[in-house]
């Protein structure tokens, strides 16, 4: 029995053994799979190979990414960002471009791609542009990654991505609802403005030639869309001082119906420069006939559109409709050849035409010529000349003579209009003009001019003088140089920038930034360096006219301090700054075509 019972011990042991072997094995399987790290990225990226799983493994790779970022303060080259992306990037290009995942999780990933600023991406990030088809429904979350997508082609630079941009912008109407969700359409126009490819060119004229058939309401969408794109074209161009694009952008501003588009088209011509002056100075000049004929055709359609009779008149004006639009050309793109063209159309001339030219030549490189053609232009013209757009000639150019930045002439000015002779009517509204020129102008010896051109007694409406109006103006602007004349420059520049300066209507600001501007060329610098302070559009703008009319040619170095501030503007991303500095850009270009 004791053997038997040996003999069988073994086997039970066996036995035994090999149960607890057996269970030991399962448990210790059981074990291995529950220590799968999930916070292990490689964990969901092995998992991106498994149709089921994929979904949430993407999800939970971007949070990585995510809390990454947030760990080294949205440092890319972080050191937990850095080697996570060499993880993850790959792997997640690869899912987007197979395009497997549901439309949700697709536009995560590829918002996630483009965040990321790695060119690794950019052929996943091209090839979603090209499929990317954008329609007049709701605008949904996936149209906001695909913002994200051009936002993103925009910092990266990649080249293979410039043909689907073009497409895309061609296709996108901004009248959309998908276009405006979340401005899609901006973040666009600020890509493809951002990458400028010299390769569109030919397709951005094209669409700037294209005719705006009506302005019409029921036709807005319509517009809506040309305008956008147009708008677009014309940036573009400019900033690839595209030759071919003269012609058709002095179209544009040909064009009644293209009004929307005429800022950022005479914009892209200063840019431009040179060879727009050799154009924009065939037209004033008269000897440019077919854009003369254009000129005249696009006036009688606008008239015909908004439902006008076409009569001689109307006909007659149409044929001169040119000359307004080939002056703001030449005038504005501002360098020193422009100077004799304006002045020999000025010369041979009628009154309207005067009149405009004599509006804009501020805008010219300061020159002795120049004030003196404007005198005789302000002498001859009557008081009662209207001019387009309205109001009448002599009040417009007597306003245009705060932009000269000129204390003589202001002074000049005020000595004329006390000499005016005629109907109270006509003279009165000139001498206020005068007067509120000269104010901003004048200092303490200047005073007792300010004073007899404030005492002029008016009749009508009511019993009152030319100075009623500007009481308070008037007694902070005497304040003003009775503190600051004596001591100077450094004195105006001061209180310019000063925040007390800034408030409400910035008058004294306004003032202070007029009598630093008429210490010349050397007041240039304590204007640029003034600007960040200038909170008040008013008084910024003066500064910045100043800067821009004390630099007769041109300056390279104040494009440069003034590019700062839009850039840092803009980097900044707050709405308030950018819109503040944003206004600097046609200044900037007209400096830099000067210095050309």
């Amino acid at each position: 029995m004791l053997r038997t019972l040996r003999r069988i011990s073994p086997l039970l042991v066996a036995l035994f053994i090999g149960g607890v072997t057996a269970s030991t094995t399962v448990l210790m399987a059981g074990s291995l799979a529950g220590c799968t790290d999930e916070n292990a990225p490689e964990t969901h990226v092995e998992r991106l190979k498994d149709p089921l799983k994929r979904t949430a493994a993407v999800k939970r790779l971007i949070l990585f990414y995510e809390d990454a970022m947030t760990n080294d303060k949205k440092d890319r080259k972080g050191k937990n960002v850095a080697p996570l992306l060499e993880k993850i990037l790959m792997p997640l290009i690869d899912v987007a471009m197979k395009g497997d995942l549901d439309q949700k999780t697709q536009g995560q990933v590829l918002s996630f791609l483009a965040d990321t600023q790695d060119k690794r991406a950019g052929k996943a990030l091209a090839k979603a542009v090209s499929e990317y088809k954008p329609d007049d429904k709701r605008g949904e979350k996936f149209d906001a990654d695909m913002a994200n997508v051009v936002r993103g082609l925009g910092a990266l630079g990649v080249p293979e991505a410039n043909a689907p941009l073009l497409k895309l912008f061609v296709e996108l109407r901004a009248s959309y609802p998908k276009a405006r969700y979340k401005g899609f359409y901006r973040i666009l126009r600020d890509t493809m403005l951002k990458i400028a490819d010299p390769s569109w060119e030919s397709q951005l004229i094209k669409l700037l030639a294209r005719p705006i058939k009506t302005l019409k309401k029921k036709q807005i969408k319509a517009i809506t869309n040309e305008v956008f794109w147009q708008t677009v074209a014309a940036e573009i161009l400019g900033k690839l001082k595209s030759r071919d694009a003269v012609v058709p952008l002095i179209k544009v501003v040909l064009s009644p119906f293209k009004v929307n588009l005429h800022t950022t088209s005479i914009v892209a011509l200063i840019k431009i420069g040179k060879p727009a002056i050799k154009e924009g100075v065939k037209l004033l000049n008269g000897d440019a006939p077919k854009l003369i004929k254009y000129a005249e055709d696009e006036y009688l359609r606008r008239v015909k559109d908004n439902d006008g009779k076409v009569n001689k008149k109307v006909q007659a004006t149409a044929k001169s409709s040119y000359k307004g639009a080939a002056t703001i050309i030449v005038s504005n793109i501002g360098r020193g050849e422009c100077i004799e063209p304006m002045l020999k159309a000025a010369a041979k001339g009628d009154a309207v035409t005067k009149a405009v030219i004599g509006r804009e030549l501020s805008k010219l490189p300061a020159d002795p010529g120049v004030t003196k053609a404007f005198k005789g232009i302000w002498e001859k013209m009557s008081l009662t000349q209207s001019m387009p757009p309205a109001g009448y000639a002599k009040e417009a150019l007597s306003s245009a003579v705060g932009t000269f930045f000129d204390q003589k002439l202001a002074v000049w000015l005020a000595e004329k209009a006390l000499e005016l002779k005629g109907d109270e009517g006509d003279v009165a509204p000139v001498q206020q003009v005068a007067l509120e020129v000269l104010m901003k102008t004048a200092g303490k010896a200047d005073w007792p001019l300010i004073e007899k051109l404030a005492a002029i007694k008016v009749t009508r409406p009511t019993k009152t003088t030319v100075g009623k109006a500007f009481e308070k103006e008037l007694k902070k602007a005497k304040a003003l140089v009775d503190k600051c004349d004596e001591k100077g420059l450094d004195c105006y520049a001061k209180v310019m920038a000063s925040s007390e300066a800034q408030k409400g209507q910035g008058f004294e600001g306004i003032k202070a930034a007029y009598m630093v501007a008429t210490k010349g060329e050397a007041a240039r610098a304590k204007l640029v360096a003034a600007l960040p302070r200038l909170s008040n559009a008013a008084v910024r703008f003066v500064a910045v006219s100043a800067i821009d009319r004390l630099s007769p040619k041109g300056s390279k170095k104040t494009a440069d301090a003034l590019q700062v501030l839009v850039d840092k503007a803009y980097a900044s991303k707050d709405e308030r700054r950018i819109k503040q500095f944003k206004s600097l850009n046609p200044f900037i270009y007209r400096l830099r075509a000067r210095a050309q």
